[in-house]
């Protein structure tokens, strides 16, 4: 049964408005400032300094401009803070145009894949508006960044520069999606009239070649093998001829991409922790790294980003950049405003509700550069390195108070080797057969 609104409930609001101390002056300060500048807090400006016990050295922080490639940044970024220090390069950058443009071949066509296996279901069936609600987008995860330098490798900035549609990524997204929900009708249609396999896989190379001139006309060509000479900043000149960007990889970077696993933290029922998952049709490289979760208790999730950064290594992470947070200032705290005191109302949710009643999910990677502990090596904050250029926060750089981190921090990409036995053996085990949650899943959100 419904009810409406009735006249004397409307007066009985007005009264209660009236009622509330301080009305009027919190009507003006909300009218001239706005909910947050209103609400916030001095002692969250104060406390939140920049000041670290263990940090590590980064360097300038990069841009993403007007996309939403803060994955690929973040992922760069940390492979390129051991590059600058080994290899003697400030302000070196590898890059982003390159794997955009990969990411967004490969994604087109996992795409028209997933629209191939899911022609039997019919239009308005959950799965299927799931993809054409975004065929393909700027975001990404963790294993998915992988997958690209696994197949392709990595190339420096300078061979592969920003374009427009690098830096303004709007546009091309747009005739994109387009183009592949079109190619989408073309494939279903194939199916439904029982046409052969090898005729389909043909069709389907044919819109991919299409696609692939697109990206090319708007990102670039992305180079086989390229030459690349820079000075270090001893003033010695080096130079490499015709290396492919997997040999870039492999001599500039060097990692092992398998030993860099996901972790992340979701305290939802339906989601065990020390458990293994995936999620259904969460991908970019068809054959490639599929993503894989390895779910812990807030405690130990923190305690291997620790150990990483003790050890001098960042700690790519993706986050709900949105809650909680100041760019201007570059504080992500929960103390940093008080809605709930400035509206006399709770608005407090846990961090299993937010993601249950999807008022919360990652929306942003960036990489933790450091961290302050106290005497019993507790962290009370954390360095955080954006992509947003040197204009927010402190030249780039952000902290985030250690509460705001166990409400809003999702995933962590953690080196096997801060792992312990049991976990390395929960992640082993585990990732051969995953729990599969569904596509719309709050862990399957891109950052």
């Amino acid at each position: 049964m419904t009810k409406e609104i009735t006249n004397q409930e409307l007066a009985q609001f007005e009264q209660n408005f009236k009622d509330t101390p301080a009305s009027s002056a919190i009507n003006n300060a909300i009218a001239t400032n706005g909910l947050y500048n209103a609400s916030r807090t001095m002692n969250s400006q104060v406390e939140m300094d920049q000041t670290f016990s263990v940090e590590i050295e980064t360097g300038k922080v990069a841009d993403q401009k007007q996309s939403g490639l803060c994955w690929v940044f973040a992922a760069l970024n940390t492979m390129r803070h051991p590059l600058q220090d080994k290899f003697k390069i400030k302000g070196f950058e590898l890059s982003q145009g390159y794997m955009m443009f990969w990411d967004k071949l490969e994604k087109s066509n996992y795409f028209l894949e997933n629209a191939i296996n899911t022609a039997a279901l019919p239009t308005g069936d959950r799965k299927v508006d799931f993809l054409m609600a975004t065929p393909q987008q700027d975001g990404g995860q963790w294993d998915m960044i992988m997958a690209l330098v696994q197949k392709y490798g990595v190339v420096p900035k300078s061979v592969m520069p920003d374009t427009f549609s690098r830096t303004q990524s709007a546009q091309l997204n747009k005739v994109l999606n387009a183009k592949l929900r079109k190619d989408a009708i073309v494939l279903r249609d194939l199916v439904d009239q029982n046409k052969s396999d090898d005729d389909i896989q043909r069709i389907k190379n044919e819109m991919l070649s299409e696609i692939y001139k697109i990206l090319v006309y708007s990102v670039g060509v992305p180079p086989t093998k390229f030459d690349w000479s820079y000075r270090d900043d001893d003033k010695n000149f080096h130079k490499e001829t015709q290396i492919t960007p997997k040999e870039f990889f492999n001599k500039y970077i060097g990692w092992d991409l398998e030993n860099y696993i996901s972790t992340i933290n979701a305290p939802t029922k339906d989601k065990p922790y020390n458990e293994v998952y995936t999620v259904e049709m969460l991908g970019n490289v068809v054959g490639g790294r599929e993503v894989r979760h390895l779910n812990l208790e807030i405690e130990d999730f923190k305690s291997l980003a620790v150990k990483q950064l003790q050890a001098g290594e960042g700690v790519w992470f993706g986050s709900d950049v949105g809650q909680s947070s100041n760019s201007k200032l570059g504080i992500m705290d929960t103390k940093l405003y008080d809605l709930s005191g400035l509206l006399a109302t709770d608005l407090t949710l846990t961090k299993a509700e937010r993601l249950d009643y999807i008022d919360s999910m990652m929306t942003h990677a960036m990489v933790i550069t450091g961290v302050d502990l106290d005497d019993n090596d507790k962290p009370l904050k954390w360095k955080v390195e954006n992509s947003w250029g040197e204009k927010v926060g402190s030249k780039g750089y952000f902290v985030m108070s250690d509460e705001w981190f166990d409400e809003f921090v999702y995933q962590l990409v953690i080196s096997k080797k801060y792992l312990t036995d049991t976990q390395k053996e929960i992640f082993e085990n585990g990732a051969k057969n995953p729990k599969v949650l569904a596509p719309w899943d709050p862990m399957g959100a891109l950052a």
